[in-house]
């Protein structure tokens, strides 16, 4: 049986691996890093996370009537032209970007939906067109290619959207960066878009809130002015078994080099358990003293359970094909 055990273990990690990479990328992403990087990194992560060989990230123009191309992936050099389509040769693009869900073309090949230059400059016999929103609007697309027919899984279109969520959110991030000096309030609407929880808090126990995204209501029952109102709220949501790692980590990551990754229980306002990331970055003033943590907390309670599941799943395959024990006695 711990044989069986350990084997389900092994093959469940494929699936566990493209799910913590893509945790990592969100915590990357709110890290606020630089745009072309950033983006670079995205693609390269859409390649690992969905299983693909290429990605590419498009945006739309104000008409909606081009698409043009940001970043691509792999053998695509960083500095090659960009490429620019017109959207009504490219009926899937715009159905996409019309519904907001994703639109899967399992062979490309000659299918009225694909621009036909587009497929050819790409070399691509199968394609993925999943919408990057924000705002209620799709404002690009994350496009995966295949070079030949494929037939795309549920599990492969469901972690596509994860990826195009976080590329949404980095593009519109640091679009809104280069506009801060405008409007300080432009950059908390952009936190309030975000699907996770995006905090400030005071580098220091017990870590008093500054900010926190709306999002902390949906997630965890209290409303975001109970933070901000209560230095003691966060500690008292944590689970008493993971308040001193969390403690030691951040005081660990403050003589290292302020970054921190960990995951722990929180109670919510009904005091049901949910697991959360917490990335956290580590803002400094020119003289090097810590002023606050920048973070997101990232709910992982369903990534937990798809382990779980696929474990039990690949434990239950190796049992039905496990051979006969010999009888005992």
């Amino acid at each position: 049986m711990a044989q069986g055990f350990r084997t389900a273990r092994r093959r469940a990690r494929p699936l566990l691996a493209r799910l913590d990479h893509l945790c990592r990328l969100a915590g990357e992403v709110a890290a606020l890093k630089g745009e072309a990087s950033t983006l670079r990194r995205i693609v390269s992560a859409a390649v690992d996370v969905v299983g693909v060989p290429d990605a590419h990230l498009a945006l739309i123009d104000r008409q909606r009537r081009t698409l043009f191309g940001v970043v691509s992936s792999g053998r695509h050099p960083a500095r090659a032209p960009k490429a620019r389509f017109d959207l009504k040769d490219a009926r899937g693009a715009l159905a996409a970007l019309r519904t907001r869900r994703p639109v899967i073309v399992r062979d490309a090949t000659g299918d009225r939906r694909v621009n036909q230059e587009a497929r050819s400059r790409l070399k691509f016999g199968s394609v993925a067109y999943v919408p990057l929103l924000g705002g209620g609007e799709a404002f690009g697309l994350l496009i995966l290619t295949r070079p030949r027919p494929h037939a795309w899984s549920r599990e492969e279109v469901r972690l596509a959207t994860y990826v195009a969520g976080v590329a949404a959110v980095a593009i519109q991030t640091s679009h809104l960066l280069e506009r801060l000096a405008l409007s300080e309030g432009r950059f908390r609407n952009l936190l309030e878009d975000i699907p996770a929880i995006v905090y400030t808090c005071e580098p220091e126990w017990p870590y008093r809130t500054h900010y926190v995204s709306p999002q902390v209501e949906a997630l965890l029952g209290y409303p975001r002015q109970a933070w901000i109102d209560d230095p003691a709220l966060f500690f008292n949501m944590v689970h008493p078994d993971d308040v001193g790692k969390i403690v030691a980590e951040a005081e660990a990551a403050v003589r290292g080099r302020g970054f921190v990754r960990t995951e722990y229980r929180m109670l919510d306002r009904a005091g049901n358990i949910k697991w959360f990331r917490d990335e956290a970055v580590l803002v400094r003033d020119p003289a090097g003293r810590p002023v606050a943590w920048h973070g997101v907390l990232i709910e992982v309670g369903q990534y937990r359970r798809a382990e779980a599941t696929a474990a039990a799943r690949a434990l239950d395959r190796s049992e039905k094909t496990a051979p006969p024990r010999p009888p005992t006695g």
